[in-house]
């Protein structure tokens, strides 16, 4: 019997009776496949670790043990620049620094117009008094905003890689050997016909440096390679920014007192200089420059 003569013909509609037709086609929605929109509950049973086949065993092991499947290795050796940190520098920079009951000591922001003249209603505010942009507030020093150097950042722009390209190459694998992270290529974005710049042609390369990475570059800049430079003097007083942030640079002959490169001149017959800055989170380069200081690095007065 088929399904139109159980019911009677007259008392559906022909659009009614399509729709019943298509419920049961071949190529219905309901016999497609679907996905659910309610969460996975797999992780919420419990797993019974004596049940488990043999092949599944190691599975159940922690992370953090050698035998399980995702360990990964990492360093145990103890951090010494953190550790003089944590322990030395950070209790004498609040000494040093703190002050009862001192006040925020607001920045240069941008100024008004007035209010004299109509044409100044939608204008952009007018740029600090003797300044090209606003400084930020300088808050006083307390156990939680104490100066910390969080992060370096070096830049090695090669001029002659822009008439040979595998120049570039080496300068990326000398920073990726002295840093152990892998260098960030940059190019440039304007043209200057003097200097054969082109929008888009490789030029450089970059590395930012965090964490035990950068406690590492550290202890050997100020340990192994400034104090065997003949020429150093010390980094500049006036090589701020005005927000914490201090720069210098080493010049290739500086670089090859790397222990990386020193050990291995037959793989980098050409070397490169770089510009190194220094990121902290001092709100003056006063602060910035006694953080680093303490940390090593001599400074002058040009």
């Amino acid at each position: 019997m088929r399904f139109f003569e159980v019911f009677e013909v007259s008392k559906f509609s022909p659009t009614t009776m399509m729709r019943f037709a298509r419920a049961f086609s071949s190529g219905s929605r309901l016999s497609r496949t679907g996905y659910s929109t309610v969460e996975p509950v797999h992780h919420l049973v419990k797993i019974r670790k004596a049940r488990l086949k043999p092949k599944y065993q190691p599975l159940v092991i922690p992370k953090t043990e050698v035998e399980s499947v995702g360990y990964r290795p990492t360093e145990i050796c103890q951090d010494r620049v953190e550790e003089h940190y944590e322990n030395t520098l950070k209790s004498d920079l609040l000494l040093h620094y703190y002050k009862h009951e001192a006040k925020t000591i607001e920045g240069e922001k941008k100024r008004s117009w007035g209010t004299d003249s109509p044409y100044a209603l939608y204008r952009t505010l007018k740029k600090p008094k003797g300044l090209v942009r606003p400084t930020q507030d300088i808050h006083p020093i307390g156990p939680s905003n104490v100066p910390k150097l969080v992060g370096i950042s070096i830049n090695s722009y090669n001029s002659e890689a822009l008439e040979e390209g595998w120049l570039n190459i080496s300068s990326r694998l000398q920073l990726a050997q002295i840093t152990n992270v892998k260098p960030k290529q940059l190019y440039n974005k304007s043209n200057i016909l003097q200097w054969r710049c082109r929008v888009g042609r490789p030029c450089g390369s970059k590395v930012e440096l965090t964490g035990r990475d950068m406690t590492q570059f550290v202890s050997t800049l100020t340990e192994l390679v400034l104090p065997r430079v003949r020429t150093f003097q010390g980094i500049k007083n006036t090589s701020g920014d005005g927000s914490g942030n201090i720069s210098f640079g080493l010049s290739p002959e500086d670089v090859k007192y790397f222990p990386e490169i020193e050990n291995f001149q037959e793989l980098f017959p050409n070397l490169f200089g770089f510009h190194i800055t220094f990121k902290t989170t001092a709100r003056t380069d006063e602060q910035a420059r006694v953080l680093l200081s303490a940390m090593g690095f001599p400074f002058y007065n040009p």
